[in-house]
Formats: C-alpha cells, sequence, structure tokens
C-alpha cells in the first residue's frame, strides 16, 4: 500500500470511528418546566391564591401552603391543595408549552389531603396526550409520579390539574416538571446514520485528510503510523 492511500485509508477510518462515537451520544433534555411553587407569593403560604409564575387556576380555588402554614407536610417548601378555601375545588393550568414531535416526561408529587379520612382525586392531562385520574388515602406521603409522553407532529398544550370535591380539603400537589426527551437532534447536531456517514465519506476519501488532526489523541496515534508505515515502504 502506497503512503498516500495510506492516508486515505486512515483518514476514511478515523472519520468513521468518529462518526459511530457521535452516533452513540446520549440526546438531549430540555426541561420545559420545573416548579416546586417554593417562591410563590415571596415564599409564604396563603389561601385561595391565583399568582402562579406559571400556572392560572380557573372554575374554583386552590390553596398555597407549606413552610408554616397549613403545613401537614413539613420540610417539602411550599405546595399546593387542590381544592382551595371556597367550597370548590380549582383547575391549575400551566402555560402553554410549544412541543415539537419528541418523545416528553411528566413527573409530579402528590399526597393525600392529611386533614380527614376521605379519599381524594385529581384528573391530570395534556391535552389530548395525556389523561389519568390520581387517586389517594388521606395519610398517602408525597409520591412522585412519572408518565411518559409521546407527539407525533408540533403542536402547543398545556399541563392540567383538576381537582375533584368541594369542601375545601384536597389532594396535595408539589414538584411538577415536564421533560423533553429523546429527539431527532442529539447534541452534537443532526448526524446521519453510520450507514449513510460511511458512503458520503467514502466518497470525499480522497480530500479527507484534512481531518486527520482534528481528531486529537486518534490523531497522533495515526500520523505515527503512517510515518512507521512510510519508512517501512
Amino acid at each position: 500500500m502506497t503512503l498516500t492511500n495510506t492516508k486515505k485509508f486512515l483518514a476514511v477510518s478515523l472519520a468513521l470511528v468518529f462518526a459511530m462515537g457521535m452516533n452513540n451520544l446520549a440526546y438531549a433534555e430540555t426541561v420545559l418546566l420545573d416548579d416546586d411553587f417554593d417562591l410563590e407569593n415571596g415564599g409564604i403560604g396563603i389561601l385561595n391564591y391565583n399568582g402562579f409564575t406559571n400556572w392560572s387556576v380557573s372554575d374554583g380555588t386552590v390553596d398555597l401552603i407549606g413552610n408554616g402554614f397549613f403545613d401537614f407536610l413539613p420540610g417539602n417548601g411550599l405546595y399546593v391543595d387542590l381544592d382551595g378555601s371556597t367550597n370548590n375545588s380549582g383547575i391549575m393550568t400551566s402555560d402553554i408549552l410549544e412541543l415539537e414531535a419528541c418523545e416528553y416526561e411528566l413527573q409530579f408529587d402528590l399526597a393525600g389531603n392529611h386533614r380527614n379520612s376521605n379519599t381524594e382525586s385529581v384528573d391530570v392531562s395534556v391535552g389530548a396526550l395525556f389523561s389519568e385520574q390520581f387517586s389517594l388515602n388521606q395519610n398517602d406521603p408525597f409520591t412522585t409520579y412519572t408518565r411518559q409522553i409521546s407527539v407525533d407532529s408540533n403542536t402547543s398544550e398545556s399541563i392540567v390539574f383538576s381537582g375533584a370535591g368541594g369542601d375545601n380539603i384536597g389532594l396535595l400537589l408539589d414538584n411538577v416538571k415536564f421533560t423533553q426527551l429523546d429527539c431527532s437532534a442529539p447534541v452534537a447536531g443532526e448526524l446521519l446514520s453510520i450507514n449513510s456517514s460511511a458512503l458520503v465519506i467514502g466518497g470525499l476519501a480522497s480530500s479527507a485528510v484534512w481531518m486527520i488532526p482534528s481528531v486529537a489523541g486518534i490523531a497522533g496515534a495515526g500520523i505515527y503510523l503512517v510515518k512507521l508505515r512510510a519508512n517501512r515502504d
């Protein structure tokens, strides 16, 4: 094999190794909403609260409690009682989320009412993409629920927590998080599949020698092999 052909072969090999490594990179994750309610109302609990940063309340009320104010589960900062103090449980609706075709994860904490023996419920939904009812007993502690949601085409949706009941005692809500998971664009940007990369790189082999220095550690070893081959020839 001539020196020129050796360089071409090495360039293609290094490029393929690089492409394979990039192809296996973890996909980007983007947090679209992460709300623990702790900064609401200056960190102070209040009944019938509707000044949320990321949410609006309709068709009833919710209470912002905790931090020593009707704090049924101390140590959790502020959290939301989904049945406020007007005998009409509220509907919490998040700001609109712009969603592209992708996989998403919805995560939130729910606890029982911690006041009476009633079983409380809440309907959780993300437009037509997801809907589920959750029911907890009085003394159930904060429990994290995680659900995967698939979006097939670009859309705009909101997360909705719709409390049930009207006795001023509802489920407790905290730590709502909505994350965009695997999408078509990985961390390093759009990449070809390894098979497509091989075809493209093969076609560029004659001008690919310039790529060698860009692959730091492997490049050094590659240059050494080229020189060694040249000396043997």
